[in-house]
Protein backbone atom coordinates (compact mmCIF):
# COMPACT_ATOMS: atom_id res chain seq x y z
CA UNK A 1 0.00 0.00 0.00
CA UNK A 2 3.25 2.51 1.05
CA UNK A 3 4.88 1.16 -2.65
CA UNK A 4 1.66 1.90 -4.84
CA UNK A 5 1.13 5.40 -3.08
CA UNK A 6 4.92 6.29 -3.50
CA UNK A 7 3.86 5.13 -6.99
CA UNK A 8 1.11 7.87 -7.05
CA UNK A 9 3.35 10.72 -6.17
CA UNK A 10 6.16 10.01 -8.75
CA UNK A 11 3.44 9.77 -11.44
CA UNK A 12 1.49 12.88 -10.51
CA UNK A 13 5.14 14.74 -10.20
CA UNK A 14 5.70 13.38 -13.72
CA UNK A 15 2.20 14.91 -15.47
CA UNK A 16 3.22 17.85 -13.38
CA UNK A 17 6.60 18.61 -15.10
CA UNK A 18 5.04 17.50 -18.66
CA UNK A 19 2.39 19.95 -18.48
CA UNK A 20 4.88 22.47 -17.01
CA UNK A 21 7.33 21.72 -20.24
CA UNK A 22 4.17 22.03 -22.66
CA UNK A 23 3.57 25.47 -21.28
CA UNK A 24 7.48 26.95 -21.34
CA UNK A 25 7.19 25.84 -25.05
CA UNK A 26 4.11 27.23 -25.99
CA UNK A 27 5.30 30.08 -24.07
CA UNK A 28 8.21 30.35 -25.99
CA UNK A 29 6.41 29.56 -29.18
CA UNK A 30 4.00 32.56 -28.70
CA UNK A 31 6.71 35.31 -27.90
CA UNK A 32 8.13 33.58 -30.85
CA UNK A 33 5.30 34.99 -32.85
CA UNK A 34 5.31 38.36 -31.27
CA UNK A 35 8.74 38.83 -31.65
CA UNK A 36 8.59 38.25 -35.04
CA UNK A 37 5.41 39.93 -35.75
CA UNK A 38 6.81 43.38 -34.80
CA UNK A 39 9.81 42.89 -36.99
CA UNK A 40 7.70 42.45 -39.46
CA UNK A 41 5.61 45.59 -38.12
CA UNK A 42 8.94 47.17 -38.13
CA UNK A 43 10.33 46.50 -41.60
CA UNK A 44 7.01 47.33 -43.14
CA UNK A 45 6.53 50.56 -41.69
CA UNK A 46 10.16 51.30 -42.43
CA UNK A 47 9.79 50.69 -46.08
CA UNK A 48 6.74 52.92 -45.83
CA UNK A 49 7.83 55.47 -44.39
CA UNK A 50 11.23 55.51 -46.55
CA UNK A 51 8.83 55.52 -49.64
CA UNK A 52 7.02 58.81 -47.97
CA UNK A 53 9.91 60.48 -46.94
CA UNK A 54 11.42 59.88 -50.00
CA UNK A 55 9.33 59.39 -53.30
CA UNK A 56 8.68 62.02 -55.72
CA UNK A 57 4.75 61.50 -55.06
CA UNK A 58 5.18 63.45 -51.91
CA UNK A 59 7.10 66.32 -53.08
CA UNK A 60 5.02 69.82 -53.43
CA UNK A 61 4.00 69.80 -56.93
CA UNK A 62 0.96 72.05 -55.97
CA UNK A 63 0.65 75.57 -54.06
CA UNK A 64 -2.76 77.81 -53.65
CA UNK A 65 -2.33 81.09 -52.26
CA UNK A 66 -5.02 83.00 -50.46
CA UNK A 67 -5.62 86.41 -49.25
CA UNK A 68 -2.75 87.77 -51.14
CA UNK A 69 -4.55 91.10 -53.02
CA UNK A 70 -1.46 93.30 -53.25
CA UNK A 71 1.28 90.86 -52.82
CA UNK A 72 1.89 88.54 -56.12
CA UNK A 73 2.56 84.88 -55.59
CA UNK A 74 5.67 85.25 -56.86
CA UNK A 75 6.87 87.68 -54.21
CA UNK A 76 5.56 85.47 -51.42
CA UNK A 77 7.57 82.23 -52.93
CA UNK A 78 10.54 84.56 -52.52
CA UNK A 79 9.91 85.79 -49.19
CA UNK A 80 8.92 81.95 -48.17
CA UNK A 81 12.46 81.09 -49.91
CA UNK A 82 10.67 78.19 -51.49
CA UNK A 83 12.74 77.22 -54.47
CA UNK A 84 13.02 73.89 -55.89
CA UNK A 85 11.01 70.49 -55.16
CA UNK A 86 10.19 69.73 -51.47
CA UNK A 87 8.90 66.78 -49.62
CA UNK A 88 5.97 67.20 -47.68
CA UNK A 89 6.71 65.83 -44.91
CA UNK A 90 10.39 67.34 -44.76
CA UNK A 91 8.54 70.46 -45.40
CA UNK A 92 8.85 73.40 -42.38
CA UNK A 93 5.96 75.03 -41.53
CA UNK A 94 6.79 76.92 -38.92
CA UNK A 95 10.05 78.09 -40.02
CA UNK A 96 7.88 79.17 -43.73
CA UNK A 97 5.32 81.59 -41.68
CA UNK A 98 7.93 82.91 -39.94
CA UNK A 99 9.86 84.03 -43.11
CA UNK A 100 6.82 84.93 -44.70
CA UNK A 101 5.63 87.42 -41.11
CA UNK A 102 8.51 89.20 -42.34
CA UNK A 103 6.82 90.42 -45.27
CA UNK A 104 5.56 94.16 -43.87
CA UNK A 105 2.17 93.39 -45.72
CA UNK A 106 1.68 90.57 -44.35
CA UNK A 107 -0.31 90.43 -40.81
CA UNK A 108 -1.10 86.94 -40.45
CA UNK A 109 -0.20 83.26 -42.17
CA UNK A 110 -1.38 80.19 -42.01
CA UNK A 111 0.24 76.81 -43.75
CA UNK A 112 -1.51 73.98 -44.14
CA UNK A 113 -0.34 70.38 -45.87
CA UNK A 114 -3.02 68.32 -48.17
CA UNK A 115 -1.07 65.52 -48.88
CA UNK A 116 0.33 63.95 -51.09
CA UNK A 117 1.42 67.20 -52.42
CA UNK A 118 -0.63 70.00 -51.71
CA UNK A 119 0.46 73.33 -49.65
CA UNK A 120 -2.45 75.85 -48.79
CA UNK A 121 -0.54 79.34 -48.07
CA UNK A 122 -3.60 81.73 -46.41
CA UNK A 123 -2.42 85.22 -45.61
CA UNK A 124 -3.84 88.48 -43.89
CA UNK A 125 -2.55 91.78 -45.42
CA UNK A 126 -2.32 94.65 -44.20
CA UNK A 127 -4.01 97.86 -45.64
CA UNK A 128 -2.59 100.99 -46.79
CA UNK A 129 -3.45 104.02 -44.88
CA UNK A 130 -1.73 107.00 -46.34
CA UNK A 131 1.35 108.07 -48.98
CA UNK A 132 3.77 109.96 -47.00
CA UNK A 133 6.13 111.96 -48.93
CA UNK A 134 9.49 112.58 -47.29
CA UNK A 135 13.09 113.04 -48.19
CA UNK A 136 12.41 112.96 -51.76
CA UNK A 137 10.85 109.68 -51.30
CA UNK A 138 7.34 107.93 -50.72
CA UNK A 139 6.65 105.75 -48.20
CA UNK A 140 3.19 103.82 -48.24
CA UNK A 141 1.74 103.21 -44.36
CA UNK A 142 -1.02 101.40 -42.89
CA UNK A 143 -3.37 103.25 -40.65
CA UNK A 144 -1.49 102.28 -37.42
CA UNK A 145 1.61 103.85 -39.14
CA UNK A 146 3.55 100.73 -40.14
CA UNK A 147 5.78 101.48 -43.02
CA UNK A 148 4.68 98.98 -46.53
CA UNK A 149 6.80 100.00 -49.24
CA UNK A 150 9.39 103.34 -49.63
CA UNK A 151 9.33 104.15 -53.38
CA UNK A 152 11.61 106.93 -55.60
CA UNK A 153 8.79 107.88 -57.70
CA UNK A 154 5.27 108.11 -57.16
CA UNK A 155 3.26 105.17 -57.74
CA UNK A 156 -0.57 106.26 -58.50
CA UNK A 157 -1.67 102.20 -58.48
CA UNK A 158 -2.35 103.09 -54.57
CA UNK A 159 -4.99 105.93 -54.38
CA UNK A 160 -4.76 106.99 -50.77
CA UNK A 161 -4.58 110.27 -49.49
CA UNK A 162 -1.01 112.07 -50.00
CA UNK A 163 0.57 113.58 -46.67
CA UNK A 164 3.38 115.61 -46.40
CA UNK A 165 5.47 117.79 -44.01
CA UNK A 166 5.78 114.60 -42.08
CA UNK A 167 9.48 113.72 -40.29
CA UNK A 168 9.67 110.29 -41.16
CA UNK A 169 13.13 110.21 -39.95
CA UNK A 170 15.50 106.95 -40.87
CA UNK A 171 13.15 104.54 -40.33
CA UNK A 172 12.23 101.40 -43.33
CA UNK A 173 9.69 99.32 -44.24
CA UNK A 174 8.48 97.03 -41.49
CA UNK A 175 9.28 99.97 -38.68
CA UNK A 176 6.11 102.06 -37.22
CA UNK A 177 5.47 106.22 -37.21
CA UNK A 178 4.20 106.87 -33.99
CA UNK A 179 4.53 110.57 -33.83
CA UNK A 180 1.61 112.54 -32.34
CA UNK A 181 1.45 114.52 -36.07
CA UNK A 182 1.14 110.94 -37.68
CA UNK A 183 -1.93 110.25 -35.02
CA UNK A 184 -3.80 113.69 -35.94
CA UNK A 185 -2.86 112.90 -39.66
CA UNK A 186 -5.21 109.47 -39.11
CA UNK A 187 -8.02 111.69 -36.94
CA UNK A 188 -8.24 113.95 -39.88
CA UNK A 189 -8.12 111.13 -42.99
CA UNK A 190 -11.43 109.26 -40.57
CA UNK A 191 -13.19 112.89 -40.67
CA UNK A 192 -12.90 113.23 -44.20
CA UNK A 193 -13.56 109.44 -45.73
CA UNK A 194 -16.53 109.61 -43.76
CA UNK A 195 -17.81 113.29 -44.20
CA UNK A 196 -16.14 114.36 -47.56
CA UNK A 197 -15.48 110.90 -49.45
CA UNK A 198 -13.41 111.50 -52.54
CA UNK A 199 -13.61 115.12 -52.62
CA UNK A 200 -9.92 115.76 -50.69
CA UNK A 201 -6.36 114.19 -52.51
CA UNK A 202 -3.69 115.25 -50.18
CA UNK A 203 -2.97 116.79 -46.57
CA UNK A 204 -0.06 119.32 -45.58
CA UNK A 205 1.31 119.49 -41.96
CA UNK A 206 1.89 123.29 -41.18
CA UNK A 207 2.67 122.42 -37.35
CA UNK A 208 0.74 120.24 -34.43
CA UNK A 209 -1.54 123.06 -34.49
CA UNK A 210 -2.40 123.34 -37.92
CA UNK A 211 -3.14 121.62 -41.34
CA UNK A 212 -4.14 121.80 -45.32
CA UNK A 213 -6.19 119.53 -46.93
CA UNK A 214 -6.38 119.75 -50.64
CA UNK A 215 -9.67 120.04 -52.58
CA UNK A 216 -9.50 117.61 -55.26
CA UNK A 217 -11.80 119.58 -58.37
CA UNK A 218 -11.05 123.03 -57.85
CA UNK A 219 -7.64 122.66 -55.68
CA UNK A 220 -9.11 124.87 -53.10
CA UNK A 221 -6.98 124.80 -49.21
CA UNK A 222 -8.54 124.19 -46.35
CA UNK A 223 -6.64 125.12 -43.42
CA UNK A 224 -7.89 123.59 -40.02
CA UNK A 225 -6.55 123.49 -36.42
CA UNK A 226 -7.03 119.32 -36.07
CA UNK A 227 -9.05 116.16 -37.03
CA UNK A 228 -11.83 117.57 -34.31
CA UNK A 229 -12.47 120.39 -35.47
CA UNK A 230 -12.95 119.43 -39.00
CA UNK A 231 -14.95 116.58 -37.53
CA UNK A 232 -17.14 119.38 -35.05
CA UNK A 233 -17.63 122.04 -37.76
CA UNK A 234 -18.03 120.24 -40.85
CA UNK A 235 -21.40 121.55 -42.17
CA UNK A 236 -19.39 125.10 -42.10
CA UNK A 237 -17.15 123.98 -44.89
CA UNK A 238 -19.69 122.07 -46.78
CA UNK A 239 -21.42 124.81 -47.07
CA UNK A 240 -18.64 126.89 -47.99
CA UNK A 241 -17.58 124.16 -50.98
CA UNK A 242 -21.25 124.61 -51.70
CA UNK A 243 -21.48 128.31 -52.10
CA UNK A 244 -18.33 128.40 -54.32
CA UNK A 245 -19.19 125.62 -56.78
CA UNK A 246 -23.07 127.64 -57.20
CA UNK A 247 -21.37 130.77 -57.64
CA UNK A 248 -17.70 130.29 -59.36
CA UNK A 249 -16.04 132.00 -55.96
CA UNK A 250 -12.01 132.04 -57.05
CA UNK A 251 -11.36 131.12 -53.96
CA UNK A 252 -8.10 130.19 -52.80
CA UNK A 253 -8.19 129.22 -48.98
CA UNK A 254 -10.67 128.43 -46.52
CA UNK A 255 -9.51 129.35 -43.25
CA UNK A 256 -11.46 127.11 -40.74
CA UNK A 257 -9.01 128.41 -37.47
CA UNK A 258 -11.38 130.81 -36.23
CA UNK A 259 -14.14 129.41 -34.21
CA UNK A 260 -17.62 128.71 -35.54
CA UNK A 261 -16.58 130.73 -38.79
CA UNK A 262 -15.08 130.86 -41.91
CA UNK A 263 -12.68 133.10 -43.39
CA UNK A 264 -12.73 132.93 -46.95
CA UNK A 265 -9.42 134.30 -49.05
CA UNK A 266 -9.64 135.21 -52.64
CA UNK A 267 -7.55 134.29 -55.56
CA UNK A 268 -5.60 137.65 -56.60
Amino acid sequence: MILSDQYQVLEDNEEESSGEGKLRSSRKYNLFKILMLYIVIGFSGWIVFSFMFTSSWFDVSRITFRGNYYLSKDAILEQAEIKGSHNIFHFDIKGTREKILKNPWVQEAVLKKVLPNHLDINIKERKPGALIYAHNRYYLVTEEGIILERFEQLNTDFRQYLITGLDVGNRRPGEVIDNREYLEIQRIIYGLDNLFPGQFYKIQIISKDEFLIFHSNNKIKVRIENGEQLINEWYLLESALQKVNQEEIPLQEINMKYKERLLLILKE
